[in-house]
């Protein structure tokens, strides 16, 4: 379970920690930092699971950074970073620390710590990474973080159990637009907008509880008419196909509203089911209609406990109206001062939206 994100130096993101329970909403206007948010724990996921490089490392298939995004009204050259889990009743807290001197010179790792219930289980300085337990040291590529690359030898099980809790953060930005149409192969992990959904499907597939717990869910969306969703082979390739009771539709004949609905009840399924354990998801209202975004929403809400969180970021302030969650609301002075976040106080007499509105304006 992720219980604390804290940021410093990336973006608006200044001196900036942000504290997680089971379920929340976080709103706020335009560019007051809630998608820089995902996008600082993002970077820190993929580096420390060594999806993500620094520097020059054009040789490996991860995405390169070779760029910081500083805070524009920071003389620092430093960004910090701090994730801390609760795993089997423990407190296992990430640090990492990446240091850019000057624009033409790359990113690098210059700390970067695991700490488990206050006793470390390695630290890294610039002279390389010493594993506190055994007492060994050796030296480390600066592009890449020492957490992506340390086995999970006995005495260094619990860093193996961090990397696992950071490979199951879902973030989210889905795109219906760039979806795929048909799939060659099978995708484990979704990418960031969902675009290869059919592929992360073909991998879910395989599991007969999840198939059958997604055919029971669109069968409440669409109570009239749905019958089954299949795997349908088109030669080398595969897709979906959604069986009604007068007509069978491929994937892309649905609307982009039906495709986000599809996406939105798969990772239902897959918190439900474990297949997930933390969701991240930025904007999903973009493409359905309230009415339709509410119930999956309150099913989320009735799932959401320690082992199946659940975030979402909306800009559309009617879904936090009867709300089972938790609504927190970022906000900024101006556009030269850092993202402040803060529970939304809703004064006797007003509704979320009504609440939210008024924070907007003051």
């Amino acid at each position: 379970m992720i219980k604390r994100f804290y940021v410093n130096n990336f973006r608006c993101l200044e001196a900036f920690e942000l504290k997680f329970d089971s379920m929340s909403v976080f709103c706020g206007a335009n560019g007051t930092g809630k998608s820089s948010c995902l996008d600082a724990l993002l970077f820190v996921r993929d580096l420390a699971v060594g999806n993500c490089f620094l520097g020059n490392a054009s040789n490996n298939n991860g995405r390169v950074v070779s760029s910081l995004d500083f805070c524009y009204w920071s003389n620092s050259k430093i960004q910090e970073f701090e994730l801390e889990f609760e795993i089997d009743s423990m407190c296992i807290k990430y640090l990492i620390h990446i240091e850019q001197k000057a624009d033409f010179e790359p990113p690098r790792v210059i700390k970067e710590s695991v700490i488990c219930d206050n006793k470390p289980l390695f630290q890294r300085e610039l002279d390389g990474v010493h594993l506190t337990e055994s007492q060994k040291s050796f030296p480390l590529d600066w592009r890449q973080s020492a957490l992506a690359i340390i086995n999970p030898v006995k005495e260094l099980k619990n860093v193996e159990k961090l990397k696992n809790a950071l490979k199951n953060l879902l973030i989210l930005r889905p795109n219906v637009r760039i979806f795929e149409s048909e799939s060659l192969t099978e995708n484990q992990y979704p990418n960031i907008d969902l675009s290869n959904i059919i592929s992360w499907y073909r991998s879910l597939y395989e599991d007969q509880e999840w198939a059958s717990s997604l055919k029971e869910v669109l069968s409440e969306v669409w109570p009239e008419d749905f019958k089954f969703i299949n795997m349908l082979s088109l030669g080398s390739a595969k897709s979906l196909i959604l069986k009604f009771t007068e007509i069978d539709l491929q994937f892309d004949k649905l609307s982009d509203g039906e495709k986000m609905l599809i996406a939105l009840y798969m990772l239902y399924v897959s918190l439900k089911l474990g297949k997930v354990e933390t969701l991240f998801i930025d904007e999903p209202d973009n493409f359905v209609a309230l009415q339709e975004l509410q119930p999956w929403l309150l099913s989320m809400s009735e799932i959401a406990d320690k082992r199946h969180q659940f975030f979402i970021i909306s800009h559309n302030p009617e879904i936090l109206n009867g709300s089972p969650v938790s609504i927190n609301y970022f906000f900024r002075d101006n556009h030269s001062s850092p993202t402040r976040i803060k529970p939304l106080d809703i004064p006797d007499g007003l509704i979320a939206s009504e609440a939210l509105a008024m924070e907007t304006r003051m």
